[in-house]
């Protein structure tokens, strides 16, 4: 099964639905996911919840991170292959969501950060248990620090595991 990721937050549910449905379609043997525009996934979820903060629906808030959480939790443990194709920046939820899967083909095009530290928060979305597994301090550095890596660095440090030339 193919399809493309859609806005972060308005699709989690969506997303939810059918990752929930192709495990199980017997006939669905591998899921590719792959972004949309210059940017995998990025901020998506930041901007909503400051959205919700501001409206004073903090409910809303509870209700995004569960769904948002499940879907990581679902793509770390899915029963079938997936592969994200990650062309463009992957930051904060779109990591956490692609580092999570099975698969990770990135291209020089992507850029991959966990931006949350810059303006006060940890990373969350399941990045303790991929930042953890890095060699070196380099998790604790990426995860303390914001620092950017590109596609070839994300493969050298594992956080990738192929590699492909992208034509845009």
């Amino acid at each position: 099964m193919w399809f493309s990721a859609p806005p972060k937050f308005l699709q989690i549910a969506k997303l939810l639905r059918t990752f929930g449905e192709c495990e199980q379609d017997p006939q669905v043997r591998l899921v590719i996911v792959k972004g949309k525009g210059k940017a995998f996934c990025v901020g998506g979820d930041v901007v909503r919840v400051i959205q919700f903060m501001l409206q004073d629906t903090f409910t809303s808030i509870v209700d995004f991170y569960r769904k948002q959480l499940t879907l990581d939790y679902l793509v770390a443990t899915y029963k079938k292959p997936v592969v994200f194709l990650i062309n463009g920046a992957a930051m904060g939820g779109g990591a956490g969501l692609s580092m999570n899967a099975k698969f990770q083909i990135v291209t020089q095009n992507m850029v991959l950060a966990m931006p949350e530290a810059s303006f006060g928060l940890h990373p969350d979305v399941g990045a303790s248990y991929f930042l953890s597994r890095l060699p070196g301090h380099f998790g604790e550095y990426l995860g303390l620090t914001s620092a950017k890596i590109n596609g070839s660095e994300m493969l050298a440090c594992g956080l990738a595991t192929h590699f492909a030339y992208s034509k845009e």
